[in-house]
């Protein structure tokens, strides 16, 4: 199962790469390495293949 992720800031663009423990599931808020603001991380599972979808923790989505 895959614990690193490369996933874009929906606020400046940059393309990050994260790493997430494996038995992580669900949603958490996580701060923008590069610009500070916070990203709403979404972890689903599909069988053995993990899938991150990142929004904008602000409310403003």
């Amino acid at each position: 199962m895959t614990s690193q992720f490369v996933v874009t800031c929906p606020y400046c663009g940059e393309e990050v790469e994260i790493y997430l423990e494996p038995e992580i599931r669900g949603t958490l808020i996580q701060d923008c390495e590069v610009c500070c603001n916070p990203w709403e991380l979404r972890v689903s599972t599909d069988g053995d293949e993990r899938y991150v979808e990142v929004v904008r923790a602000d409310g403003s989505e």
